[in-house]
């Protein structure tokens, strides 16, 4: 059994069609984990972490859900999708980041998304998400798979980014937590306009801005000025990829 609902949940597409970035929605959120699952169905890590995902698919999507809610209703995220401008609905792509440290461009985007009634909708969907994941776990992860890859999570994290001297670096930045594009709408620069949103901002604050690569994604954030600090703890199938970065002008 394969998945194909990048395709079948977008609509249809033509290569004059206008594209609109805008700020991510939460009626947005579960276009976007059928978009993720899909584009990420057959990549390696997706097999190395969950290898029953063809008996289960809507457990993988489930994940990417979850996953994306959480990163939406986090006041340091911000998420951007891309819609057809004579649809407006659904998404056909999306990208999140995330913004770390203490000075006061961290300050602001962390008051201006903290609310009591934001704070509430995410621990209201966080306990839901704990009591549906414990009623029925997860069948298509590989829980020792997934232990593993969390733990070269931790490596690279604490190497790259948080120890005490890369906290004095690099502790304000912003982070690449995902940018994905649904197949029929790929090589058309929808990729790097998500990404322009996060580096604009970057630029204007002075920080650098973070993320983890792929062996592909490498070839693309080259293209947009980021360079290797290292590679990965942990490769699954590729035979590269790695930690990359974004540094500003006024930084360089």
């Amino acid at each position: 059994m394969t998945t194909n609902t990048s395709s079948a949940t977008t609509p249809p597409t033509r290569t004059d069609e206008k594209i609109i970035i805008r700020r991510m929605q939460f009626s947005d959120i579960p276009w976007l984990a059928r978009i993720a699952a899909s584009e990420y169905f057959d990549s390696d890590l997706t097999a190395f972490l969950c290898p029953r995902r063809r008996e289960y698919p809507e457990d993988l999507i489930r994940r990417f859900h979850q996953m994306i809610q959480q990163r939406f209703f986090n006041p340091r995220s911000l998420g951007f999708v891309a819609v057809v401008a004579s649809h407006k609905h659904p998404p056909v792509a999306y990208a999140q980041f995330a913004r770390f440290g203490d000075d006061a461009a961290a300050h602001r985007l962390v008051t201006a998304q903290t609310s009591i009634w934001r704070t509430l909708q995410a621990w209201y969907y966080l306990a839901r998400d704990r009591v549906v994941n414990c009623l029925w776990p997860d069948r298509s992860v590989d829980r020792e798979a997934m232990r593993r890859f969390d733990e070269s999570c931790q490596v690279d994290a604490q190497v790259y980014w948080e120890s005490s001297e890369m906290k004095s670096r690099y502790g304000n930045r912003w982070h690449v937590q995902s940018v994905v594009v649904s197949t029929p709408y790929q090589r058309r620069g929808i990729g790097k306009r998500l990404m322009s949103e996060v580096l604009e901002r970057a630029q204007a604050e002075g920080v650098v801005v973070g993320l983890e690569a792929s062996t592909d994604g490498e070839k693309l954030y080259s293209l947009l000025g980021f360079e290797l600090r290292g590679r990965l703890a942990m490769n699954v199938g590729d035979v590269a990829g790695g930690i990359m970065m974004w540094t500003p002008k006024k930084l360089q």
